[in-house]
């Protein structure tokens, strides 16, 4: 009976012992989760604070004052742009009355490049674009860009 109580005794001691071994092993694996979980927090708030975009671009400009003459200078600016194909848009308006927009037409993209075409037919002419650049992750924009353009009379 002595023999059979010990039997019990030492199986119930290695037993725990696999038990114990088990809880360290998970408490270790809960510890390494943790530290993962606090880096990846740490990442996606430095990405919250930047502007992600899906795609770039680049575009060319050349300056109006190249000649394209032998032995003059030659000038470009290359611009990088990054843009959301499908989540960014603008909207050109012609003013706004009571807080509502006259005219508004949503601008074409193509290549993160918004094309703006109007009449100048006054002799100043505002032009107005709502801007709004959403992305999943990253900064979002919004705001409005105004300009005013004056015709120029030439006198024969």
């Amino acid at each position: 009976m002595n023999k059979s109580i010990i039997i019990v005794l030492l199986t119930l001691l290695i037993s725990s012992c696999k038990d114990i071994n088990k809880s360290e092993n998970k408490i270790a694996e809960i510890e390494n989760l943790r530290a993962e979980n606090d880096s990846l927090k740490k990442i996606i708030a430095e990405i919250n604070n930047k502007y992600v975009f899906d795609s770039i671009f680049l575009k060319t400009i050349n300056s109006p004052n190249n000649t394209l003459k032998s032995d003059s200078d030659y000038e470009m600016q290359i611009m990088v742009l990054g843009y959301n194909p499908t989540k960014s848009y603008f909207v050109k308006f012609d003013s706004i009355v009571n807080g509502e927009k006259v005219n508004p037409d949503t601008l074409k993209q193509r290549n993160g490049t918004f094309l703006y075409k109007t009449k100048l037919v006054d002799e100043l002419t505002r032009l107005n674009v709502d801007v709004k650049i959403e992305n999943k992750f990253g900064q979002n924009s919004k705001g409005t860009l105004s300009d005013l353009i004056k015709i120029t009379r030439c006198a024969f």
